[in-house]
């Protein structure tokens, strides 16, 4: 996103954008903190209002409580008082409205209602868009910001951003791959996983949904488990159940589910006890999940298991280093029969 400052004047200054194939500018303008006016219809707080069954159209007043019972929205607070304002914009409309601050405007809001004879707090620089700025354009603006940028969304709401200009404003793979500097199996995979997460929701109305994409988002990057989906529609219902019946508590569980669904037994010991006993299971059958000495040997075993007609013939001809090699695992191998009294062949 190309910015360019055009002039200065009393009450900031006037900034250009592209974006959309479009230049618009947008003026800097120091604001009484009361004039701004809180978006239900903002992207990131579309998951606040439906966890607290709120329409839409829900006041200011609602909106606000809502914001300032967030614990993240109290630790700005801290931090924006620390440092006497804030250290970005709003991004508002010509009517009022916050496109991109919410939390930051309830955080003024609350310290100017403590403060009030304190300058630093009673008003705010804020970024006033066009009145002829398009929907993409904010989209655009926001995803240049909050994905590209560094002022970084949750992954939800990441997930949320892209399946919006993919589905709703038609942006290809293409152009949010070149606009996000994401590759297009990322893109892919967030589409899906928010689609997933949104089903979820509507069927298990859990409290913690939007928590849970990151098992979603897991379960995307998963080749097995996108293919059971395929043989087994009913799976991702199943899967959803998991989540919501805490069989999976930490996303990073998902990472075990195709061993675990290729193994009978680690499957009825998951679904009655959880990961963590379906994990034992599989770690008794498969010491390599738990041991680098042993995926080593798996490592080194389908290489040899491979070995290439080079090395045969190199082998072949006496070639003394990689016989050496070989001789030293020989002899190891023959110790370790030794001292465990076992036999391996």
């Amino acid at each position: 996103m190309a910015e360019q400052i055009e002039q200065a004047g009393n009450n900031g200054s006037v900034l250009t954008f592209r974006l959309g194939n479009a230049d618009f500018s947008v003026k800097r303008e120091l604001w009484p903190v009361e004039k701004l006016r809180l978006d239900p219809n903002n992207q990131r707080l579309g998951y606040l209002l439906r966890q607290h069954k709120k329409a839409p159209t829900v006041n200011d007043a609602e909106l606000h409580k809502i914001l300032w019972d967030i614990d993240q929205v109290k630790a700005l607070y801290q931090s924006v008082y620390q440092n006497g304002g804030l250290l970005e914009d709003p991004v508002v409309r010509v009517d009022s409205t916050v496109v991109e601050g919410n939390c930051r405007t309830v955080v003024m809001r609350e310290l100017h209602k403590k403060y009030s004879d304190d300058d630093r707090f009673s008003k705010v620089w804020v970024r006033v868009l066009p009145p002829n700025v398009t929907e993409e354009q904010i989209s655009l603006l926001l995803g240049e910001l909050h994905i590209a940028g560094k002022i970084e969304w949750r992954a939800f709401d990441q997930a949320e951003y892209v399946w919006k200009m993919n589905k709703v404003h038609g942006k290809t793979y293409d152009f949010l791959s070149t606009h996000l500097r994401w590759s297009r199996s990322k893109l892919s995979q967030k589409i899906s996983a928010f689609e997933e997460t949104r089903a979820y929701l509507e069927r298990t109305g859990d409290p913690q949904g939007i928590n849970r994409f990151s098992h979603f988002e897991e379960f995307m990057r998963k080749k097995p488990l996108r293919d059971w989906t395929e043989r087994d529609p009913d799976f991702m219902r199943r899967f959803g159940q998991w989540v919501f019946d805490g069989k999976l508590p930490e996303s990073k569980d998902v990472r075990d589910l195709p061993a675990i669904l290729e193994n009978a037994d680690a499957l009825h010991k998951f679904e009655k006890e959880g990961i963590r006993a379906a994990r034992v299971l599989l770690q008794d059958a498969n010491p390599s999940m738990v041991s680098n000495l042993y995926s080593a040997i798996d490592q080194a075993s389908a290489e040899l298991e491979t070995i290439s007609l080079q090395e045969i013939t190199a082998l072949q001809d006496g070639n003394e280093a990689r016989l050496e090699k070989l001789r030293r695992l020989a002899r190891t191998l023959r110790k370790i029969e030794s001292f465990a009294g076992i036999k391996l062949s």
